[in-house]
């Protein structure tokens, strides 16, 4: 018989006593039970095999929660949630991600590669030069951005301000800063009249790039409103740039921590880059859990989850889970105990639609970092990632060579 949730350990993950490292309370916390609380009510699951199973028709993907706590119900900010990919359910979600998986599916962004690639080399050569590089905001920043502009086929010299829209609209999705919110408004209709501007121009003049093909595809479904369209390109924009940079960041710092895994890397660039990627975004995951809502009353490994209860699936607990990896606490970018399903990307109906994408970059630039500059080494401190439900790297400076 299930136990109630009220009798499972209670994880104080919080506030300013907040454990420092994380992934020491979640190895402490999975030696007691696969299912936690937290001072904030919130149910936490331990285990990658409860990301594996997401199921949507007893839980739901999170809405307009988080804005409707900061009193915003009504607005641009409303609306564009109101109608984005992520923070949909059930049919609405269906009509919005179709499209967006015709067009992204993993056999078209590996042809994004070679792009990639060229992109990364780009970056380094224009840094390499210049000693001591802001690498977070000067290299790793600019790998999404300019990649998404040329699939959207934004000109260069319009990156600048596509890259201020980007980080405006990342800051509005969590808890923001309230004296902002006029800004963050403007700011989301702003962006929504520039993407409105590229559907026009590819419905006038189709150039068979993948805004041209989303635009048709969108026509011929003749399933969405004009609103969803544009929200789902924002929703893609935003969510393929700021976690990639953080990943491309944080894994190479933590390759950079680890010489003999470097060395394994610089040995064979094309051979390890998929396995460095695929550890790095184990090992500092930027997304820390996967957020529910229990829309019914359900089981969870031993657990009764009562109805309207927030669950989060936690990303950050699964990639250390013992139960999928060996030794699971050592960065090792040889490992072949990968799931095939990465924890890092989520699970269930809502699994992250840019992953193909996202490894490509990630991949390609460090691949590109160990051919061309096979000496980089870190100029500052080491960075640190907080504990947001984005997980972001504060700085991250090294010198190329």
């Amino acid at each position: 018989m299930a136990k109630p949730i009220e009798d499972a350990p209670q994880l104080d993950d919080q506030g300013p006593d907040a454990p420092v490292d994380l992934h020491a309370a979640y190895r402490e916390a999975r030696a007691k039970s696969p299912v936690v609380r937290n001072s904030l009510g919130m149910v936490i699951g331990l285990r990658g095999r409860q990301i594996e199973t997401i199921v949507s028709d007893v839980t739901r993907q999170m809405e307009s929660e988080t804005l409707m706590m900061q009193g915003v119900t009504s607005g641009p900010m409303w609306e564009l949630r109101q109608n984005s990919i992520l923070f949909s359910n059930g049919d609405a979600h269906r009509r919005r991600r179709q499209p967006l998986s015709r067009t992204f599916a993993f056999k078209l962004m590996e042809g994004m590669r070679p792009r990639a690639a060229q992109v990364a080399a780009e970056l380094v050569t224009e840094n390499k030069a210049k000693g001591e590089v802001d690498f977070l905001n000067d290299v790793s920043a600019n790998i999404p951005a300019r990649i998404i502009a040329d699939i959207l086929g934004i000109p260069r010299e319009d990156l600048p301000y596509f890259k201020g829209l980007v980080e405006e609209a990342v800051s509005s999705l969590g808890f923001f800063d309230q004296t902002r919110r006029a800004q963050l408004e403007a700011n989301a209709v702003e962006f929504g009249d520039y993407v409105g501007k590229l559907l026009d121009d590819r419905r006038k003049n189709p150039r068979g790039d993948f805004l041209s093909e989303f635009a048709a595809a969108t026509k011929e479904a003749g399933e969405m409103s004009e609103a969803e369209i544009r929200a789902d390109v924002v929703a893609l924009i935003v969510a393929g740039s700021d976690t990639t940079k953080n990943s491309i960041a944080m894994t190479l710092n933590l390759l950079l921590d680890h010489p003999d895994q470097w060395a394994r890397l610089k040995a064979d660039p094309d051979g390890m880059k998929k396995g460095a990627a695929a550890e790095g975004l184990r090992y500092e995951p930027v997304a820390l859990g996967v957020p529910r809502f229990s829309v019914t009353p359900f089981e969870l490994d031993g657990y009764e989850i009562p109805a309207n209860r927030l669950v989060i699936f936690s990303i950050l607990s699964a990639c250390r889970d013992p139960e999928f990896y060996a030794n699971p606490d050592s960065f090792d970018i040889s490992r072949t105990d990968h799931p095939r399903w990465h924890f890092a990307f989520g699970g269930g109906a809502h699994r992250c639609l840019g992953e193909a994408l996202a490894r490509v970059e990630i991949e390609e630039t460090l691949a590109t970092i160990a051919k061309l500059a096979p000496n980089t080494r870190r100029t500052g401190p080491p960075p640190a990632m907080k504990a947001a439900p984005i997980r972001g790297v504060d700085q991250l400076h090294v010198a190329f060579g």
